[in-house]
């Protein structure tokens, strides 16, 4: 690029036509715009992390990396903007690098204007609005009133460093070369079949007719793609396009060579994983029901209840798209054509949109009994395909890894899942880093109960087993350990580094708390007089919980907001935080505290009165130096509006000392108490009330509970108090802000005073970038304790699963001569005896045990039933413990016989 420029006047139409041009050029205006910010904002944090907690970008210095970048002959900006048709004539008058200073100086603008960035000092400087918020916590104090001057107050942080990250997504849009249209992974799965032999179960049950059964039903996908989704999902991302048609051709065929047991699917946060395994699986049900292959098809297991929850909704949405498609979505449960149900121990409050309200009316399915869903603002809307029948068997059953261990061996469990000729299909671990510890030492024994399930069911029928994640690194493994099987079986499906975008970034700050301490405060007089002579005082505790509080609101209040259409496309605000604390008692405290900090107001005594032309909420604002001899009735502004006071010039002690958050300045975003809210044992309420709310907060607080699959559309702040469990985890935390492309979520972590927080703090790159080794996530599948306890829980599997016994009555009493109740002892102890040594092969298969641990786990099964026949209360009651508990529970008062039974013995006590 030319270095010569001609000193010209710019008159108006020229910067109009010069910002235009450059808009106009989206890829172009995103590239220079991020760049800009990357450079500021880097800049920022390597003084902030040096101890410069005022640290400044030059504006000489970001205009000269934005010409580095940017304006080589061969740049975009230089060939696609500069060298443009309408900026051609003014190119060569004025040369390239005044009219790039003109597009730059605009450029600048609107993002103060924005809020982005905030001139400093005499405009040649700027600093990210990340970079300020962190300027106020590093110099935050424990303010509890205005009655004491706040050089009195403790400071509660040590130290405090930012840094920033690209988010990178998927590359979406039917317009962008690395993305899929919705036909090309239909077409090439009709190619693939031409040579294939279908799977046993669609050669049992369609034979010659399977090929044509699989084009109906990729037809229907077709249909589905095209009309069923959201105007924005108007292609597939490259990884989806390939996940959808390698697990359904896996799904649908004989394993070839290229066929995989097992698929894990990876991508980040929000780069829909979800939509990779499901529309296979969809098309996988469609296809079975087709040919007459009733039960479920697909067990989706959730490690939480919430996340069931919001994933049976967002499952909802496809198969009433899909049901609608066929003129089916007033159906019976019998004869829609997909179907779903959850189950868990929460499941009666799950609540469904009514797909028959219109869009004026934002009708809500509530359950009314096991059987169907009806809206609560018409009885006569019904929707029977969504059921939380535990023995209902649905194509689809949304469940977690505890209710799947409870289904392995219950009544419900065998009606929904082992009642038909043909057993599941697929089992999905969706957020698979969560299982590790002892969780995952767990669902990897139930994955093998299950999987020996589905084996022993139909024994000609493939599993096809799914793991997904935005935070794993060593997936292939990790996934075979789970599920059981060999690495080499198991396909990785993620986006390689030419299919993802980079959009923008995330910022984090990490804020490092003093150590706990007691500390005098002065009141009254005293605050007045020296130290030595203090007669007023009261005492105070500066902990790491206070700084948390503190920092909670200073987030809120100081972060920069945004409402729906303040951009194009935003049709969401921008505005809510979300926290995490990993302990229950943490959250109320935490929570309360915070909501009572709102409600006396204590944001207000940082409130810069100055700008806003107010007096009395910031004692300690220098309001009249700064406002001068302006005159409030015409609302003429004060020196420090346009930009924070200049040392040098305007100095303000109040500002210096961080008793003026400057950026606090919206009265309708800022200015106004926050609500908090804390989400505990599935349940969000108010934490002052303790009253249930629905979505009327502007900060939660919650445990792990909501690291997955809470998805809220206008969060775009999070925070970590003290140091997170493990790395995975927080990068699922730190995911639930800024889901939309555009936007630039920031997280808060807030460190005490252990060793591991020390830790993180100086290690916080592994929190901010976390490398490969930081995402492996560790499984001890094999623990023999905790086999031990599945094995004897496999044992109950057998009976239920297998046809070999009348599992009702074993387990629910069903004699010959009419229904008992509780368990048939006798009879359970004449089948194991019997079945033996199926069950030994059984516990082999499944768990791969040695003949010693399998041994041990029969005998201590075979003791444990022998014990049930021995006598309740020998000499006092000679009744067997399984019949005296038997004739307690048919009495239907559970305490009857055993009272009876205690007065004996303390009578017996007293002779």
């Amino acid at each position: 690029m030319s270095s010569d420029s001609i000193s010209a006047p710019v008159d108006e139409q020229t910067i109009e036509t010069a910002w235009e041009t450059f808009t106009s050029e989206e890829e172009v205006y995103r590239s220079v715009k991020n760049d800009i910010l990357d450079t500021v904002t880097d800049a920022c944090a390597s003084g902030i992390n040096a101890g410069n907690y005022d640290a400044t970008a030059s504006m000489q210095n970001v205009f000269e990396a934005f010409v580095d970048e940017h304006c080589a002959d061969d740049a975009p900006f230089v060939t696609d903007v500069l060298e443009s048709d309408a900026l051609i004539v003014e190119v060569l008058e004025r040369g390239h690098e005044q009219v790039a200073q003109i597009i730059f100086q605009q450029l600048i603008e609107e993002l103060v204007d924005n809020g982005d960035l905030l001139y400093v000092y005499n405009r040649q400087q700027v600093r990210s609005h990340v970079a300020e918020m962190a300027r106020y916590f590093a110099l935050i104090r424990q303010r509890l009133s205005s009655d004491t001057d706040y050089s009195f107050s403790p400071n509660l942080v040590k130290m405090v460093k930012i840094a920033s990250a690209d988010r990178e997504q998927p590359i979406m849009g039917k317009n962008r070369e690395k993305a899929r249209r919705f036909q090309q992974p239909l077409r090439r799965i009709n190619e693939q079949i031409e040579d294939a032999e279908p799977a046993w179960e669609f050669e049992d049950s369609l034979g010659s007719d399977w090929r044509m059964a699989v084009s109906d039903t990729l037809e229907l996908m077709g249909e589905f793609f095209q009309t069923g989704l959201p105007e924005e999902f108007d292609s597939l991302a490259a990884y989806q396009a390939r996940a959808f048609e390698n697990v359904f051709v896996d799904s649908v065929t004989q394993g070839g060579s290229e066929a995989r047991d097992a698929n894990v699917v990876t991508a980040s946060t929000g780069g829909g994983k979800t939509e990779a395994f499901l529309f296979p699986t969809l098309a996988y049900s469609l296809l079975a029901n087709e040919a007459g292959i009733d039960g479920t098809k697909a067990v989706l297991t959730y490690p939480r209840r919430d996340l069931c929850n919001n994933q049976f909704e967002r499952l909802f949405s496809y198969i009433t798209t899909i049901n609608e498609l066929q003129g089916s979505i007033d159906a019976s449960f019998s004869d829609a054509p997909l179907t779903l149900s959850i189950q868990h121990g929460g499941r009666g409050d799950v609540e469904l949109p009514c797909p028959h309200c219109d869009d004026e009316v934002d009708g809500t399915l509530e359950r009314k009994d096991d059987a169907h869903f009806e809206c609560q603002q018409d009885s006569d809307h019904v929707v029977r395909y969504a059921t939380t029948d535990r023995g209902a068997s649905a194509d689809f059953l949304i469940t977690t890894g505890d209710s799947l261990h409870r289904r392995l061996m219950d009544k419900y469990g065998n009606a929904a899942l082992w009642s038909e000729p043909y057993p599941p299909k697929f089992l999905v671990l969706d957020e698979v880093h969560v299982y590790t510890d002892q969780a995952g030492m767990n669902v990897a024994n139930v994955v093998r109960r299950f999987k020996q399930a589905m084996q022993r069911r139909a024994r000609n029928q493939e599993p096809r087993f799914i793991a997904s994640s935005a935070t794993i690194n060593n997936a292939t493994e990790f996934t075979g350990r789970i599920f059981g099987i060999e690495e080499s079986s198991v396909r990785h499906l993620s986006p390689s580094e030419d299919e993802k975008d980079t959009l923008g970034r995330e910022h984090f700050v990490f804020v490092k708390a003093t150590d706990p301490r007691e500390v005098i405060v002065p009141v009254g007089d005293s605050q007045f007089k020296p130290r030595s002579e203090w007669t007023e005082t009261a005492p105070t505790t500066a902990t790491n919980l206070s700084c948390m509080i503190q920092i909670a609101f200073a987030f809120y209040h100081t972060m920069r907001k945004e409402q729906a259409g303040d951009r194009p496309g935003l049709t969401d605000n921008k505005d809510r935080i979300l926290g995490f604390v990993d302990s229950i008692d943490s959250v109320s405290r935490l929570g309360g505290f915070v909501q009572e900090t709102e409600e006396e107001g204590l944001f207000r005594l940082r409130t810069p009165d100055a700008v806003l032309g107010e007096r009395g909420n910031n004692p300690d604002c220098p309001r009249e130096q700064f406002r001068g001899a302006t005159d409030d009735t015409f609302d003429e502004g004060a020196v420090c509006e346009s930009l924070p006071p200049n040392p040098n010039l305007n100095a303000c002690p109040v500002y210096e000392d961080g008793e003026c958050w400057w950026t606090m300045q919206d009265r309708r975003l800022d200015l106004q108490a926050m609500e908090v809210a804390i989400h505990k044992s599935g349940r969000t309420q108010h934490a002052g009330t303790g009253a249930t709310v629905e979505d009327d907060w502007d900060q939660l607080i919650s445990t792990s509970a909501l690291e997955v699959g809470f998805d809220h559309p206008s969060i775009i702040g999070t925070f970590q108090y003290r140091a997170p469990r493990n790395v995975p985890g927080f990068v699922q935390r730190k995911g639930r802000g800024g889901r939309d492309a555009e936007d630039e979520p920031i997280t808060v972590v807030v460190l005490g005073s252990s060793p591991t927080d020390s830790y993180y703090f100086h290690h916080s790159n592994y929190l901010s970038d976390p490398r490969d080794e930081h995402l492996d996530i560790p499984l001890d599948a094999d623990n023999r304790f905790v086999r031990a306890e599945h094995m004897t829980a496999a044992i109950v599997d057998y009976f239920n699963v297998t046809d070999t016994t009348d599992a009702k009555r074993l387990f629910r009493g069903q004699w010959t001569s009419g229904p008992g109740v509780g368990p048939d002892v006798p009879y359970l102890r004449d089948q194991f005896e019997a079945h033996e040594p199926d069950i030994r092969d059984w516990l082999d298969s499944a768990f791969e045990a040695s003949a010693e641990e399998i041994d041990r786990v029969l005998q201590e099964f075979d003791q444990y039933v022998v014990s049930l026949f021995e006598e309740v209360a020998p000499g006092t009651d000679d009744t067997p413990y399984w019949e005296f508990f038997e004739r307690a529970m048919d009495n239907r008062q559970t305490t009857g016989p055993i009272d009876q039974l205690i007065d004996a013995l303390r009578e017996e006590e007293i002779e």
